[in-house]
Formats: C-alpha cells, sequence, structure tokens
C-alpha cells in the first residue's frame, strides 16, 4: 500500500504539471469561456438597472419611417424629442461616417441639434491594425464633430467561438484616448470626463483592447425597449426618457446587428453597449481572479486527488472524484452568481479528472496483477467465491494476523501407515491424490480454505478471510458431504482391488489468530491457537469411539439448528485441564431413520444412567442400542466401562470425566 501512495502521488504531480503547462499556454480558454455561459444558464436572468432604455429601429419603424437608412431629419426630431422629454445622455449605436451627399443641410443641422442638446454620443469604429493593435478610426462626419458632441467606439469583438462575451471600455490611438460608446454616454450622463470616470470605475480590463467581462442580465429585451416610430409619432410618454440613459440603433432583422452571446444565440447588438453601462452603474461586472490562484488549486487538487485516491476502492474514488468536481463547480457557481467572480472550472476540475484516470489506471494495473498472483498461489485453497472477495480487497491477506471466532476442520486417514506399507508408491500416491482431491472440492464448495495437507491429513477453516456467520454449520455440512463422497471412493478403489480407506474428522469452534504468519517472502495464510489444537485433539479422539465424525460443545452449539448429533462425552484431552462435551456429527437436520431415532433415544437414556452410575440400567440400554444399530462403536466402550465399574466403582467424586492420555 506505501508503494501504491508513493506512485498515486508521483502520478498525480505529473498529471498536475501536465495541467500547469496546458493552462499557462491558454488552451483550456475557450472551455472555460463555454463554462462561464453555462454558469450564465444555470444563474438565469436578473433584473438590469433601471436607468437604462433602448429605442430600436425595428421592422415596425422601417414600415412606417420608410427604408434604411432614414434621413439625418429623422435623427435630429428624435435628438429634440429626447432632448426635450430629459433624457440624461443619448447614445447612438449608428455609425455617421459618411456625409448625406443629397441633403448635406442635413448633416449640419443634426450637428446643430447634438451641440445643442449636449448630450448625444455618436459611434465611431475602430479596424484592428498590425500586432492586433487599433488602427485609424472612422469617425463621425466633421459636422458632427465639436466640443458639445461626444464620441464612443462601438466595438466589440467575439471570441474564437463566435460568442461576445467582453467589450473594449476604451481604446488609445495616436497618443489619444477614445471610450467605448458605453463609457462615453455614462460620461455624458454623470457629467464627468471619460478618462476620469474609468479611473474612478476601476474596471478590471486585459488586453491590448482595455476588455473587461460582461455580465449579461439575461435574454434578449431584458431593458425597455421601444420602437422609434412609436417615440417620434408620441405614442411613447416623454416621462418614459426622463433622467434615463438612451441607446439608440437598429434591431431589424435586415440591419444585420444581431451577435451571440453567452446565453443566447442571437442579440442585439445594441444591446451589448446597455449591458455595459448596466454593469458601470450597478458595479456587478465579471471579476476575474489572478491566475496564480488557479494554479495553486492546480497543485492543491492534483496532490490532494491522489492522496485519497491511493487510500479508497475504486467505487470510492469514482465517487469522490464526482463529489468533488461537482462541489468544486458549486462553489464557481454561487461566487458567479452572487458575487460576481469568475473562478476557472476547467482546468482544475481536469486535474481531478485527469489524476483520478491515471491513478486508477495504474491501480487496475497493479491489482490486476496482484489479483492474478491471488488467483494463482490460492486457487487450489479457496473457493471462487472466496477468491473473489479478497481479490477486490487484497489487505485482508496482509501480513499479520487477527483474533476471530472461526471453525477448524481437521480429517486424517485412519491406518494409513498401514495402507501405505501394501501399496507401491505410484499407486499411494494416486489413491491419495485421488481421496485429497475429492475431499478439498468439497471444502471449497462449502466457501472453507484448505490450509494445508499433512501427509494424507486435511486442515482447514472457516470465517476467514471472509465473514461466514454460518461457519459452524458450513464445517459441519462439509464433513457429511465428505463420508458420503468417501463411500463413493471406497466401492471404486474396492473394485480396482485397492485396499479399503476411511478417515476420522475433528471440528472445533472457538478464538483462533488468523492471517499470513511468516516472512514477507514465504508466508503462510492459517490458523493458530488452542482451539485449533482441540480440534486435532478431537480428530483422534475418534479411534477408541470407533466414530468418523467428532465435534465439540462449541461447534454444537452454534450449528445446532442445522445437525443430528448425539453425545459421546464428556472429555479432558491431553493438554487441557477443563472437560469439554463432545458429540458424534451423525446427519443434517431432519436426515435421521426411523431406527436410528429409536436407537440413539436407547443410547442418550443409557447415557443418562451411566453418568448418574446406574451402570446396570445403562448397560442394559446399550445393549439396546446395539440391537438397533449393530457394532455400534460408542455402545462397545460404555458397555465395556460399566463392566469395569460394576466390577470395581468410580469414587465418591467421580463426575463421570473421560481423560484421554494420548493424543
Amino acid at each position: 500500500m506505501k508503494k501504491i501512495r508513493i506512485v498515486s502521488l508521483a502520478l498525480a504531480l505529473a498529471v498536475s504539471f501536465a495541467v500547469l503547462v496546458v493552462f499557462v499556454r491558454g488552451l483550456f480558454q475557450g472551455l472555460e469561456s463555454q463554462s462561464i455561459d453555462f454558469r450564465f444558464k444555470i444563474r438565469g436572468d436578473r433584473v438590469p438597472n433601471e436607468n437604462v432604455v433602448i429605442i430600436t429601429a425595428d421592422e415596425k419603424s422601417i414600415a412606417e419611417l420608410g427604408r434604411w437608412p432614414w434621413s439625418r431629419a429623422t435623427h435630429g426630431r428624435l435628438i429634440k424629442w429626447l432632448t426635450d422629454a430629459g433624457a440624461k445622455a443619448i447614445a447612438f449605436d449608428i455609425l455617421f461616417t459618411e456625409p448625406d451627399n443629397e441633403h448635406p443641410q442635413d448633416d449640419v443641422a443634426l450637428g446643430r441639434l447634438a451641440s445643442k442638446s449636449g448630450r448625444v454620443v455618436f459611434g465611431m469604429f475602430f479596424q484592428k491594425g498590425e500586432d492586433n493593435l487599433p488602427a485609424a478610426p472612422l469617425l463621425p462626419i466633421p459636422p458632427l464633430r465639436n466640443d458639445r458632441i461626444h464620441m464612443g467606439s462601438v466595438n466589440f469583438w467575439p471570441e474564437v467561438d463566435g460568442v461576445t462575451r467582453k467589450l473594449p471600455v476604451w481604446m488609445e490611438y495616436d497618443g489619444q484616448f477614445y471610450p467605448s460608446l458605453s463609457l462615453s454616454v455614462l460620461a455624458v450622463a454623470e457629467q464627468k470626463d471619460p478618462q476620469t470616470l474609468f479611473q474612478e470605475l476601476n474596471l478590471p480590463t486585459e488586453d491590448l483592447w482595455n476588455e473587461f467581462s460582461l455580465n449579461f442580465a439575461g435574454g434578449f429585451q431584458m431593458f425597455p425597449y421601444f420602437s422609434y416610430a412609436d417615440v417620434l409619432k408620441g405614442r411613447v410618454s416623454p416621462a418614459v426618457f426622463k433622467d434615463k440613459i438612451v441607446f439608440v440603433g437598429g434591431t431589424a432583422t435586415a440591419l444585420f446587428d444581431f451577435k451571440a452571446v453567452p446565453n443566447v444565440p442571437l442579440f442585439p447588438g445594441l444591446e451589448i453597449h446597455a449591458v455595459a453601462v448596466d454593469n458601470y452603474l450597478n458595479g456587478n461586472h465579471l471579476r476575474t481572479i489572478n491566475p496564480l490562484w488557479t494554479i495553486l488549486l492546480i497543485l492543491v487538487f492534483g496532490l490532494g486527488c491522489g492522496l485519497l485516491l491511493s487510500r479508497v476502492p475504486a467505487w470510492a474514488g469514482a465517487l469522490s472524484t464526482a463529489a468533488w468536481i461537482f462541489g468544486y463547480y458549486s462553489v464557481c457557481q454561487v461566487l458567479f452568481s452572487k458575487k460576481h467572480i469568475v473562478l476557472d472550472f476547467v482546468a482544475p476540475a481536469t486535474v481531478v479528472l485527469g489524476t483520478y484516470v491515471v491513478v486508477l489506471f495504474y491501480r487496475f494495473l497493479t491489482e490486476q496483477r496482484e489479483k492474478r498472483w491471488i488467483k494463482g498461489t490460492f486457487s487450489q485453497y479457496l473457493s471462487p467465491k472466496v477468491i473473489e472477495v479478497i481479490t477486490s480487497d487484497p489487505g485482508r491477506l496482509r501480513l499479520g494476523g487477527e483474533e476471530r471466532e472461526m471453525t477448524v476442520f481437521f480429517s486424517d486417514l485412519a491406518g494409513f501407515t498401514s495402507i501405505s506399507e501394501a501399496m507401491k508408491p505410484p499407486d499411494l500416491v494416486a489413491v491419495l491424490n485421488e481421496y485429497l482431491t475429492a475431499m478439498s472440492e468439497i471444502i471449497l464448495k462449502y466457501d472453507g480454505v484448505v490450509d494445508k495437507y499433512i501427509g494424507d491429513a486435511i486442515m482447514a477453516f472457516w470465517n476467514a478471510p471472509v465473514d461466514q456467520p454460518r461457519h459452524a454449520v458450513l464445517a459441519c455440512l462439509t464433513a457429511l458431504e465428505q463420508m458420503e463422497r468417501l463411500a463413493v471412493l471406497q466401492r471404486g478403489f474396492a473394485e480396482r482391488k485397492l485396499p479399503a480407506i476411511d478417515c476420522r474428522i475433528g471440528i472445533n469452534t472457538g478464538n483462533m489468530v488468523v492471517g499470513n504468519m511468516g516472512s514477507k517472502n514465504r508466508f503462510d495464510y492459517t490458523v493458530m491457537g488452542d482451539s485449533v489444537n482441540l480440534a486435532s485433539r478431537l480428530e483422534g479422539a475418534n479411534k477408541p469411539y470407533h466414530t468418523r465424525i467428532m465435534i465439540s460443545e462449541f461447534t454444537y452449539e452454534k450449528a445446532k439448528n442445522d445437525i443430528e448429533v448425539r453425545q459421546l462425552d464428556l472429555l479432558r484431552v491431553k493438554g487441557k485441564a477443563i472437560p469439554i462435551k463432545v458429540y458424534e456429527l451423525i446427519a443434517a437436520k431432519g436426515r435421521l431413520t426411523d431406527n436410528q431415532k429409536k436407537a440413539f433415544a436407547s443410547y442418550e437414556e443409557g447415557l443418562a444412567f451411566y453418568l448418574d452410575r446406574k451402570f446396570e440400567k445403562a448397560a442394559a440400554l446399550f445393549k439396546k442400542t446395539q440391537a438397533l444399530l449393530p457394532h455400534d462403536g460408542p455402545s462397545d466402550v460404555y458397555l465395556n466401562r460399566c463392566a469395569g465399574y460394576l466390577a470395581a466403582p468410580p469414587p465418591k467424586d467421580w463426575d463421570g470425566v473421560y481423560v484421554m492420555t494420548t493424543k
């Protein structure tokens, strides 16, 4: 795990560096702009400043006033009407850069009316010259230029994707300060010098054109719109324009003055200037953060994500990454909507997503190697179900152990030494392999772990490395099915004229230590403890009782609802001071025959008399058991004991415990 964490952090650092390079080179700008557009859509519309209104040359006006362009006299009438109505400033998003050759007197009259009003701003336009700098401007015709007539540039430049998001506030050409139409009209309204006003506004401009990011109120016609014809023909009250900043321009489709903006694909260019004035008045223009903060976020996010992903499972990593990106976007959205602050989203989000992909891929490769190793190492000892669990969490196989309640199983062939002496080595190996294979398959079927083979003996356990609440039941069912399979093997060996084999099994449940025991390079996943030793003793204890499967009272308590047993004895095995009850495991619950039920009822009654020192009655009942179950080993044992105690009664403090002196 330490190596995974170190490599994950190194990969996160590499991803962070790559994202930094892309960010510094400005290659995220297109995506970042689109993310800002999305923030506009999520935020929704807001109410613009009430002091800005628009008069538009729309289709209705063209139908009533004639084809475009209209005469200068028409515009002069509008200037006089708005001036008389008390408008604070009047901005024309219309270029008067060429004289009216047919009616030159109209140019002079328009200039006279604008000069008399003192509130008019005419549009001008800059071309882009060498090095992307402003070239010579297209100014209004001379009659429209004097100290009482103001000018403002109508420039704004769409970005690479064709969307207009910024507006140049002012431009410098030939040492002179040229304000934008929006800055100039606000200066007129507030009776200030445009350059002084710009300094007071303290706008965060950027680039050679001194652009600032516009905070659009919403879609088309967020400001009050009035038809040019309605105004001139007296269909609009003059009071509407009192103390207002008025923008005049065209919105008729034929005039082609529509731009794409963040929240809508078609937006009047005229209204973009109105948005700028709205931002000036409300102070809600968008403010971008210093790029150094984004660089810091990239590094922090990258390393933080690498550290997190090295410590959690893949599914948790995916959820964490998604939550991280969504949470960061939520912060960006709140700052944008409430504080008008633009946090870079794309680069920090990319470093999180990129780190997730790279670290996940690395962990996938590493874990696949680990899974292949686990499957190759444990496929012969663990069931596929258990392997699937530990491959998803290899930490369960870490070096070291943990104490937990488990059930352990020991089996051994009866009389194996005699069998091995009577067989040729190749035949012995074949028989042993066939037997061990059959028995191991059943252990794996019940999700047990084949711990080890000790010659002809098998050691197995349950409830590790995965949790198995019914571990005692699984062990008992395994032993019963093994006896059924053993009967099949015995018939096959008899047909091949091979020696008969039989086995004994001991099962115990209790606390034991389980884990990888050994060194880092060579270890064994096994169990240790007194409970393990007791299971081994129980396997050997079958011999004097002529039984096949002996389980402890601890296993019986855990599995009694699923098995049929009979109590064998109260034993004090070698090396143990405290006696335990031991049982013969006979069948799964409900699988006893009627004959067995009668025999075991007699046996249990006899055992009760035996423990009550009524040996004659006990012997009679054990004989009755033998009549029902000929050659019943436990009955033989108790008949011999009863005969001995009848000849030489046990001491008064006799408690019925049988002490085993051998393993």
